[in-house]
């Protein structure tokens, strides 16, 4: 059987703090290539990817969360890259997640997501601030309801995407913002998509610890939205963000 390429992407923002030691720490012998895509960085994220030899490209203005998303995505595929796990520069997802995922992948999994719920308390020893916890518990419950699939955690950023997966689903259409992510989870399930977990440990601290409350409520307020689309589309009204892509990649 051919072998499979693997493409790491690093999303970074201001990342120049972490990334020398998350990069000289990162289990290399485990992909095949790296990419970092920095997102309009004010600090030398850029500069210090190149200096220490990864693939990188930098956004010329800040495109968010999830345009960054995209653009990676697309410089992974257009690399040859079948399978891409998707892990942040600064550190907040351990990498040993990561042969778990692949494993997952390898047994038939289309979509791989961390899960850092295999204890309630887990994000809490780890720094997550309580009335953090409280909201994404709450999502993850509704989510979880109304999706109907077997997962515990819709809302983190540790994930592992294949070619064929993205191949059935129009994320070019999801939002630019934190909310692409949970839209391509209502997408990979509305498609029939075979999605599943693995145990993630993070770290949270400083600014990690907890977006605004502004921010908070206004990603938890898009979540509805998603899922209130979800269940359109599940009764036959189905919109943009659910319909096919007009051509494979």
């Amino acid at each position: 059987m051919k072998k499979r390429k693997i493409v790491a992407v690093f999303i970074a923002y201001n990342a120049a703090k972490t990334l020398e030691k998350f990069y000289k720490n990162f289990p290399k012998k485990l992909v095949d290539e790296i990419i970092l895509v920095d997102d309009a960085s004010k600090d030398n994220t850029f500069e210090l990817a190149k200096k220490i030899k990864i693939t990188s490209y930098k956004n010329p203005l800040n495109l968010g969360y999830g345009g960054n998303m995209k653009r990676a995505l697309n410089l992974a595929i257009e690399s040859g890259a079948e399978i891409i796990i998707d892990i942040h520069p600064d550190g907040e997802y351990k990498t040993s997640a990561i042969p778990q995922a692949l494993k997952e992948i390898k047994a038939g999994s289309e979509f791989v997501l961390g899960n850092r719920f295999t204890s309630l308390d887990n994000p809490l020893r780890s720094g997550m601030y309580f009335w953090k916890w409280i909201p994404i518990r709450t999502l993850n419950f509704i989510d979880k309801i109304i999706l109907r699939v077997d997962l515990d955690d819709f809302h983190q950023g540790f994930r592992v995407y294949t070619k064929k997966m993205l191949k059935k689903i129009n994320y070019e259409v999801n939002s630019n913002n934190y909310l692409f992510s949970f839209e391509l989870i209502a997408q990979a399930v509305y498609h029939g998509i075979k999605v599943s977990q693995v145990p993630v440990e993070t770290s949270y601290t400083g600014n990690k610890r907890g977006a605004s409350l502004k921010n908070s409520i206004k990603y938890s307020l898009g979540t509805f939205k998603i899922l209130l689309f979800y269940i359109l589309a599940r009764m036959g009204f189905v919109t943009e963000l659910f319909k096919k892509p007009l051509q494979n990649i």
